[in-house]
């Protein structure tokens, strides 16, 4: 409203703005009764002061419940602290009034930086009010504060206000940002769903040349294009004359050499996707899907090494018990965590091996490679363990990495939400060394000596704003730059070894978000078919982390939204029938014939941190229950156990072993789930489970269910 008020000397009128209602602050207050691994005292004047505990590392406080509805326009989450360490991850669970924090209810907002002074945090929280629909009398947040015991931090002033002018400008930027991705997000999902009349037919790559058969139909230019993998095929308007072929017979075969110099670097075509399109003024049309290598004749071969049972271990390192576990547990398939970053190095140092790649050299330490993947290899070779290697990609902030290495490899829109980064595949300069890492691999362990079988894409794709960050996109453009990354390392490797797989990690989450911000299984699931379908098959499987529903809860039996349907919210040992019908279904197999089994790469069952006797045989009972059908079921390859050992930072006790190095009588010794694990596939099975039958509240294990739907 505008009002007029008349001045007594001049008779002007002068407009005035009166001023408008202000919407005060809510308070917000931390509740001292409930809390997790911290220690919480209140002072006279409101100020809370946080204490870490000991030994305890995901440390949270709850809000109270709020005693009226915040207003929409109280959108800003504020509070004033001092801090003593960084915190490395801010997240949030929105609670509804049922009280139980979700998962999918939560979002991280990244780092807050340690201050001695009293400093003002504020957060922006419209889009998540919005999102998860909180805000409600009766309603409450969830607040973790990072990843260690060593927390020393006071809160006062917390409250949700109103923004301010320039958040104001802040959150509109967004949204226009926002509008933007999701156009860009429409456009894979309407490219993956086209039947095009134009395709590539079949592609044949050989040692210096590259053979691509097509055909096209329509009036006008068209062109065969070269798509390499640092060009973002839906942003291109126009395709560089470099990359075009013109074609002038509507069934084509082109031959081009494989390789070319692109901006000082060789750049090889074998990673690359080919498509047809038609010539525009301004911009080109894509008139076909993309299409990636079919054929790839090979440097060398090697027979395929596959698991003669389904028992494996998680995460092999360089250890004492490694050989004896191998042994005595009857191991057959492992995983090993691969991080480039932490041992390639930008310039050549004392101890380092140097790579040739494509005319270019690089760097890799030596010390750390044998210790740390050599050794460990080697062990597993000796005993045909099929080893699957799992490619890490740390980002900037880690520890101990060449910080140019770290900068080239970081994804451009990584945020500090991430423990991996998406590598950098946007130019060529990152995409060359990140093909040199997976060339060097391959070369090094696709022999017998020392050998990697198959290669998990980085780390639970699902939670991919935890764990492979590439910022906050939605899932087709999560997928269209993670399928490069996927492609990038197959085509690498299928060069050494033709019976290489690339596995697909995911949480146990299915058709629900595992987590917040996070992505459905099912829904990647599709896309990564829809991939196949589009722009040429290749052998994927999934790798499962089909941990129980609840990680400190080893009951599995017990997992209440775990159910034997299609439609589960979640996948954990009790449930696998679910995935194994995925698997055995004809439209997701590999070529419409070949069962894409899926292995259990990172699974197990777990204790509280301060576990009982009871708690411990309770894990063995529910390692037992998920044995029993991994055993029976076609479609599970096998189980690959995380943790070998307990590892207290991970907030639940998930080993075979006790945790090392705590001085304990205990320390790094079996667990009763070490033994029921030796047992499984044994003769001594089927005795030795038979204690675990009334734990369960079963009399046999008659256990598989049916899926109807």
């Amino acid at each position: 409203m505008l009002l007029t008020i008349t001045s007594c000397k001049n008779d002007e009128d002068i407009p005035v703005t009166p001023d408008l209602p202000v919407q005060e602050p809510i308070s917000l207050f931390i509740d001292p009764k409930f809390d997790s691994q911290l220690q919480i005292t209140t002072d006279e004047d409101g100020t809370y002061t946080l204490t870490g505990r000991s030994g305890n590392t995901d440390p949270y406080f709850l809000l109270e419940k709020l005693e009226e509805d915040i207003p929409e326009e109280c959108c800003v989450l504020e509070f004033e602290y001092t801090l003593a360490e960084d915190i490395d991850n801010f997240e949030i669970f929105f609670i509804d009034k049922k009280g139980s924090p979700d998962p999918a209810c939560s979002s991280s907002f990244g780092t807050i930086k340690s201050s001695s002074d009293w400093a003002t945090y504020s957060l922006r929280l419209k889009k998540a009010r919005n999102k998860f629909n909180w805000g409600f009398c009766g309603e409450k947040l969830r607040i973790d504060i990072g990843g260690t015991d060593r927390t020393q931090m006071k809160i006062k002033n917390m409250k949700f206000r109103v923004m301010n002018a320039e958040e104001i400008k802040a959150e509109e930027e967004e949204d226009n940002a926002e509008n933007e991705k999701q156009k860009y997000e429409q456009s894979i999902k309407d490219y993956l769903a086209k039947e095009y009349e134009c395709k590539i037919t079949h592609i044949d790559v050989t040692s210096d040349q590259i053979t691509i058969k097509g055909n096209y139909t329509g009036t006008g230019n068209f062109f065969l294009a070269e798509i390499p993998t640092f060009v973002d095929l839906f942003s291109l308007k126009k395709v560089d004359n470099a990359f075009k072929i013109p074609l002038s017979q509507q069934s084509f075969t082109q031959t081009v050499n494989r390789r070319r110099t692109t901006d000082g670097y060789v750049y090889d075509g074998l990673l690359s996707r080919w498509a047809i399109f038609k010539e525009g003024a301004e911009k080109d049309e894509l008139v076909s899907h993309a299409h990636y290598a079919d054929q790839i004749s090979p440097i060398r071969s090697i027979e395929a090494l596959n698991p003669t049972n389904k028992k494996g271990l998680g995460g092999i390192i360089n250890s004492a018990h490694l050989e004896s576990d191998i042994r005595d547990l009857g191991i057959t398939s492992a995983t090993i965590n691969i991080c480039p970053v932490l041992f390639m190095h930008a310039t050549k140092q004392a101890d380092d091996i140097e790579h040739q790649y494509n005319g270019k050299t690089y760097y890799f330490s030596k010390s750390f490679i044998e210790n740390n993947l050599d050794t460990p290899l080697k062990i597993a070779a000796k005993y045909n363990v099929a080893v699957a290697g799992i490619i890490l990609i740390h980002p900037e902030s880690t520890a101990g990495t060449d910080p140019t290495i770290a900068s080239i490899l970081q994804h451009p829109d990584y945020n500090a939400q991430g423990t991996y980064t998406m590598p950098n595949m946007t130019n060529i300069e990152s995409t060359s060394y990140y093909a040199a890492i997976l060339d060097f691999l391959a070369q090094r362990y696709c022999q017998k000596e020392m050998r990697i079988t198959h290669w998990i894409m980085h780390n639970e794709i699902d939670g991919a704003i935890n764990w492979v960050n590439m910022g906050n996109v939605e899932v087709a453009t999560f997928m269209e730059t993670y399928m490069r990354s996927v492609r990038m390392c197959y085509n690498i490797v299928h060069q050494y070894d033709q019976n290489a797989r690339v596995y697909i990690p995911f949480t146990h989450g299915w058709t629900k978000a595992a987590g917040g911000g996070w992505y459905n299984v099912t829904d990647m699931l599709d896309m990564l078919n829809s991939y196949s379908k589009a722009e040429g098959d290749f052998f994927w499987a999934p790798a499962c982390h089909s941990y129980p529903e609840q990680l400190g809860n080893p009951k599995v039996w017990n997992d209440a939204n775990a159910t034997f349907s299609m439609n589960t919210q979640f996948v954990s040992l009790k449930n696998l029938e679910v995935l194994n019908k995925w698997v055995l279904t004809s439209s997701n197999k590999y070529l419409g014939i070949h069962n894409r089994s899926a292995w259990l790469s990172e699974t197990g069952t777990g204790t509280p941190v301060n576990p009982t006797e009871t708690d411990n045989i309770n894990q063995a009972a529910g390692f037992a229950y998920g044995w029993k059908k991994i055993n029976a079921l076609e479609g599970i390859e096998g189980i690959q156990w995380h943790n070998w050992y307990d590892n207290p930072a991970e907030a639940v006790l998930l080993g075979l072993r006790f945790q090392e190095g705590t001085g304990k009588p205990e320390a790094g010794q079996p667990k009763p789930v070490w033994y029921t694990y030796q047992k499984a596939g044994t003769a001594e099975e089927e005795e030795y489970f038979k204690q675990y039958l009334p734990i369960i509240g079963i009399s046999d294990w008659n256990i598989l269910q049916p899926i109807n739907d």
